[in-house]
């Protein structure tokens, strides 16, 4: 078994992986975490493709993924259709990696890292079966999203390792998430469409994961996690000496450590 797949199993048990060997899964969380962004484009390039006019206001994001539409249910939608349905399940992918790797580095705790997994899974049931295939499983993956990741990110945004600015605009979104996924699952679209609805709950999601891999990125920088393996660099006796004095005064938390508090 790999160190990796070690780190991660201890992860779980609430033993996150410190200091310079939680670089690698500092950089698979900011990677993944960014990567939810693609969601943004492909949306944009299917639906521009998409035969008639598709709207942001009353059509739902899955429509997107489906090969036919029209009241027969007989006319090519986008030929592109396939894109928006990878798009989809590839986000789902990239939360139940950045999870991971936020709960191996010990910036995000066991309840919030099983939460943002459960609901990438539940984006890749809905990426993987479009609503043309099995409408009620594909619904049963989105709500997973919608819900259980809302929930994942206000658990997300209390964290202590985040900035109080970070730390508020991460529940915000995570309970406008929640608030509109509730509406959603319930028909209410206060008329500004069904559309409208759906991608408050999905755009809040997203932002919310960029945020906190640029946030939890920037910690791991700070103190120089990346740095001193990306440069391979070999500490000397006074400038680990300095680093020693440095850590000593640091008000911040350890990368990965569950102990640190922030002083208020």
């Amino acid at each position: 078994m790999s160190i990796q797949m070690q780190q991660a199993r201890r992860a779980l048990r609430g033993k996150p992986t410190t200091g310079p060997d939680a670089s690698l899964w500092a950089r698979i969380g900011y990677w993944a975490g960014l990567s939810v962004v693609q969601l943004f484009v492909f949306e944009f390039v299917v639906a521009a493709t998409w035969r008639g006019l598709y709207s942001y206001r009353t059509n739902f994001i899955s429509e997107l993924g489906v090969p036919f539409c029209g009241p027969t249910g007989n006319w090519p939608c986008s030929k592109l259709y396939v894109l928006a349905d990878v798009s989809i399940a590839l986000v789902g992918v990239a939360l139940v990696v950045a999870a991971v790797a936020w709960m191996v580095t010990g910036v995000l705790d066991v309840r919030g890292g099983v939460l943002l997994a459960v609901a990438g899974l539940g984006a890749v049931v809905a990426g993987s079966i479009n609503q043309g295939l099995n409408y009620s499983v594909h619904s049963f993956g989105a709500t997973l999203m919608f819900v259980v990741g809302s929930l994942g990110l206000i658990v997300a945004g209390g964290h202590r390792s985040l900035h109080r600015t970070v730390r508020i605009t991460v529940t915000t979104l995570g309970w406008i998430g929640l608030a509109a996924s509730l509406f959603f699952i319930g028909g209410h679209n206060f008329g500004l469409g069904i559309g409208t609805i759906e991608r408050v709950v999905v755009y809040a999601i997203l932002v919310a994961t960029v945020v906190l891999a640029v946030a939890h990125h920037r910690t791991a920088r700070r103190l120089k996690i990346l740095d001193t393996v990306a440069t391979g660099s070999v500490v000397t006796g006074s400038e680990a000496t300095d680093s020693a004095a440095a850590s000593a005064t640091d008000e911040r938390p350890i990368y990965g450590s569950t102990n640190a508090e922030w002083r208020r």
